[in-house]
């Protein structure tokens, strides 16, 4: 068991390079088909919820420049701030891995509650759903699991950046700061352009 917890804090050291990046690829498959079963958008690295476009297509474009877009960043910078050899499956393939709590994500965001809330369109829905306490509550666990699965594939992020770039300290930092956070933000525009 206590392997286990080991692997969930930080499977990197056992798993990385191509074996990575096929599980990753795996998971932004199976992330990307319950998206849009569901009707899941993903905005950017750290946003998702509803979207005009219903597209297979978009779905698709949405996880690749999620799961790309904070990759290259991360090798570019990797690049410059990493003294050691820097391989682009190493880093392709953990950032992929890194998000496989996007899985979980997708499922709990299909939710029928979940789901119902991202079309609310009105503010008289918005006071209904505001009165109805049960509703509300399901919601809130909804958002605080969805929360947590964020802060998780962060999390990973940050420990994929650490081994797949042999980085440490403040070069560590400012790599996965940049990557993680400018990443969502290139994400948000590109991804805005499917809309």
């Amino acid at each position: 068991m206590k392997a286990f917890f080991e692997f969930l804090k930080n499977p990197f050291y056992r798993v990385a390079g191509y074996t990575s990046l096929v599980w990753g690829v795996v998971g932004i498959m199976a992330s990307t088909a319950i998206a849009f079963v569901g009707g899941v958008h993903f905005h950017g690295l750290l946003h998702y919820g509803g979207a005009p476009n219903g597209a297979w297509w978009c779905f698709v474009a949405e996880h690749l420049v999620v799961w790309l877009v904070p990759s290259v960043l991360i090798y570019l910078l990797a690049l410059f701030c990493s003294r050691s050899h820097v391989r682009p499956v190493d880093v392709l393939g953990t950032v992929a891995f890194a998000q496989l709590p996007f899985v979980l994500l997708s499922l709990f965001m299909a939710l029928p509650p979940m789901r119902e809330v991202a079309t609310i369109q009105s503010v008289q829905a918005v006071d209904a759903l505001l009165t109805d306490t049960p509703r509300l509550l399901v919601l809130v666990w909804i958002g605080v699991v969805s929360l947590l699965l964020s802060i998780w594939v962060l999390y990973w992020l940050f420990r994929a950046t650490s081994v797949a770039c042999n980085l440490k300290g403040r070069n560590l930092w400012i790599v996965f700061i940049i990557g993680a956070f400018g990443g969502d933000v290139l994400c948000r525009y590109l991804i805005g352009l499917c809309y």
